[in-house]
C-alpha cells in the first residue's frame, strides 16, 4: 500500500510539473509576441530639416573642438594641472595625461570637420606633448613642478604661432 502511494504522489508530482511547464510556455507566448499596438517604427527625416541638424552638430563639435584647443595651450593647461607639491616628473605625466584625455574625450567630433582641419587639431595635440617632453628633457633631478612650467612657457612663447591657434583659426574657416 505505501509503494502504491508512493507511485500516486510521485505521478501528480510529474503531472503538476508539466502542467506548470505547458502554462508557463502559453504564457512566453502571449507576453513575447509581436504585438501591431506597439511597434515602433522610425521617424521619416525631412532632408530640408536635416540638413539644418547637422549644421547644428557640426556648429556644436565645433565649439567643443575649440575648447579642447583652448583647454591644451600650455598656460591654461598648467593654471588647471599644475599644484606646488608636485615634482617636475609629476607634473609632466599629469600634462600629458590631461592632454590625451581630454583629446580622447573629443574624438568622435572629427565627424564633423574636414580631414585636414581634424589634423591640425590632432597636430596641435602632438605640439602640446611634444613641448611638454622638451621641457621636462631640459630639467635636472628633483627639479620642481614650478622649474618645468616655467620651461613649458618659455618654449610656448618662443613660438612664432601656437599650434591650437592655428587649429582654431582653421575651425572659424570651416564655420563660414
Amino acid at each position: 500500500m505505501e509503494a502504491f502511494l508512493f507511485d500516486l504522489i510521485k505521478i501528480f508530482l510529474q503531472a503538476l510539473f508539466f502542467l506548470a511547464l505547458v502554462l508557463t510556455a502559453i504564457w512566453f507566448y502571449f507576453r513575447l509576441r509581436p504585438n501591431p499596438a506597439n511597434t515602433y517604427t522610425l521617424p521619416v527625416v525631412d532632408p530640408a530639416n536635416n540638413k539644418e541638424v547637422v549644421h547644428t552638430l557640426r556648429l556644436q563639435a565645433c565649439e567643443r573642438l575649440v575648447l579642447f584647443l583652448e583647454r591644451i595651450t600650455p598656460n591654461n593647461l598648467l593654471l588647471r594641472v599644475n599644484t606646488p607639491d608636485m615634482s617636475a616628473l609629476q607634473l609632466q605625466v599629469a600634462l600629458i595625461r590631461t592632454v590625451r584625455e581630454e583629446f580622447e574625450y573629443n574624438l568622435s567630433q572629427q565627424l564633423y570637420l574636414t580631414t585636414e582641419t581634424w589634423e591640425l587639431i590632432r597636430n596641435a595635440k602632438e605640439e602640446t606633448i611634444r613641448q611638454i617632453n622638451t621641457a621636462a628633457s631640459g630639467m635636472k633631478e628633483g627639479s620642481s613642478s614650478r622649474d618645468l612650467a616655467g620651461a613649458i612657457l618659455k618654449l610656448s612663447l618662443s613660438q612664432e604661432r601656437a599650434p591650437a591657434s592655428i587649429a582654431i583659426e582653421a575651425i572659424k574657416r570651416e564655420i563660414r
